[in-house]
């Protein structure tokens, strides 16, 4: 039998992982990180969306756990986790 601990936080890693794809540019961005470590300005260039709105999406994607960004110098590199 499942406890329900076990239960609820299965239903919190689904509500999470449903909001992090329910917007289309956060699924481009994963196909794109899926090719190459990219910074915010490679993926605003790459998908043609201003910079906040994909430093938005990062953040997302970052508190889900689905992407990690590596600091090098002035840039933070992303990848996928």
């Amino acid at each position: 039998m499942i406890s329900q601990t076990l239960a609820q936080e299965v239903s919190q890693m689904e509500a999470d992982l449903c909001s992090a794809f329910a917007d289309p540019t956060r699924i481009l961005i994963l196909y794109a990180l899926d090719e190459k470590p990219c910074n915010v300005g490679e993926l605003a260039n790459e998908l043609q969306i201003p910079q906040p709105s994909v430093s938005r999406h990062l953040k997302v994607l970052r508190d889900r756990g689905l992407v990690n960004g590596v600091r090098q110098g002035t840039n933070v590199q992303y990848h996928l986790v």
